[in-house]
């Protein structure tokens, strides 16, 4: 491979800081949708209210008291209206929570108002609440079962056909009762359809929860193999040595060696004392890689894999090379059915480099998706339980990705 090929392979810098990132997990798509939704249930109070203010103040003329206007749209959308500011508060799901329900109780209260403020009476029905009283039913979805969106939705429309006959002279039982009705079933589906949106998000929470469960046991196990590996290899041979002649004088060598191998495991930040050498470090990071990926070895002017001294500790290689496996894998699957990647590997006697980068559709580091769950983790987790190990990402949408994973020496 070129030098051009990896100048052109590799994202260009962006020091305003904005496509760089730390690997992480997204927030709770749950409460994402929520607000989204919230401020379209929000968005939809501003509309009604538009259309619905000047009819309710025309039907009002000479038919309740003149003061009815301001506190009818107080109670009856105030809190509807408020769902617009959710986005900009902590603890959105809480607040979410508080103005759907008062929206509930406002509409309940704005009718029972209406009927109590009466001052005369007209030969039409005022039927201002039946046309925004479905989006209070829509709004309860954000927090409330379908049952109960259903059960909202019914007391919504009764109270509005309330509203339109509780001064009408004389009153057409029947056609409210018909209008009613038809607002029941006609809203039924768009309170369904909230309903499931809103559920999808905690669907996705469930499946991100169930991805990073299957990430931590595959972590576990790999500490389990290591466990069972070391078993295998000191405390077992040393326990058959012992067997074989216990007057060995290497038997008692074995056993502080076992011993100390298992006080290592309990320290999470001793790793294995065991070295690889550079060269061999490489042959093992080369073996993640699928041969088709163009792969280029730097080494210092001057040096030679060979004549570098002191290795490269066990542990910091088995991690490297779990986690660039991973993320050549994750190139593969996300990055395009026509993207070009390489892998570049930087060594140098107290530090070890590799970049995986891809010219491939990116993505936003900042809001991982489900499917990237496992590189998030299993990338992240591998190198930062690891001293010196350090993982970070570098991508935007359409300019392609370059994750990179090292180890310094501490």
């Amino acid at each position: 491979m070129t030098a051009q090929t990896l100048t052109r392979l590799r994202p260009q810098p962006d020091f305003s800081g904005r496509g760089r990132s730390r690997l992480r997990v997204d927030a709770s798509e749950h409460v994402r949708i929520l607000v989204v939704m919230a401020t379209f249930v929000g968005g939809g109070y501003v509309v009604y209210a538009l259309i619905t203010v000047p009819m309710m103040v025309a039907q009002a003329e000479s038919t309740v008291a003149a003061w009815y206007p301001p506190v009818g749209v107080a109670l009856g959308m105030g809190p509807g209206l408020m769902l617009l500011g959710t986005r900009f508060v902590t603890a959105q799901v809480r607040w979410i929570t508080v103005w759907v329900l008062l929206s509930q109780v406002g509409v309940v209260a704005a009718g029972l108002v209406w009927g109590a403020a009466g001052i005369g009476s007209s030969p039409l029905p005022a039927i201002w609440m039946l046309d925004f009283v479905g989006l209070t039913a829509v709004a309860a979805c954000l927090v409330c079962t379908i049952p109960q969106s259903l059960g909202f939705l019914v007391l919504g429309k009764s109270i509005a056909a309330y509203v339109a006959l509780a001064h009408q002279d004389p009153p057409d039982v029947a056609d409210m009762v018909r209008e009613a009705v038809f607002g029941v079933v006609f809203t039924t589906l768009f309170v369904c359809t909230a309903v499931m949106v809103v559920r999808s998000g905690a669907a996705l929470d469930r499946s991100r929860s169930n991805a990073a469960a299957l990430v931590e046991a595959h972590v576990r196990n790999a500490e389990l193999a290591r466990f069972d590996g070391l078993i295998h290899d000191h405390v077992i041979s040393t326990l058959v040595a012992a067997g074989s002649d216990p007057s060995d004088p290497r038997v008692a060598a074995l056993a502080a060696s076992a011993l100390d191998r298992l006080d290592a495991l309990a320290d999470d930040h001793v790793y294995d004392d065991e070295h690889v050498s550079h060269m061999e470090t490489v042959a093992r990071l080369r073996t993640v890689i699928d041969p088709q990926v163009d792969t280029v070895v730097n080494v210092p002017d001057g040096s030679t894999l060979r004549s570098m001294s002191g290795g490269v500790p066990a542990a910091a290689v088995r991690a490297l090379a779990e986690a660039v496996g991973e993320a050549v894998r994750n190139s593969a699957v996300h990055a395009g059915p026509d993207a070009e990647r390489a892998v570049v590997i930087t060594v140098d006697a107290d530090h070890v480099g590799v970049a995986i980068i891809d010219d491939g559709v990116g993505f936003d580091p900042s809001a991982v998706a489900v499917d990237r769950l496992g590189l998030a983790l299993s990338v992240r987790r591998r190198l930062e339980t690891l001293p010196g190990g350090r993982a970070s990402v570098r991508s935007t949408p359409g300019t392609g990705t370059m994750i990179e994973v090292s180890w310094t020496r501490p």
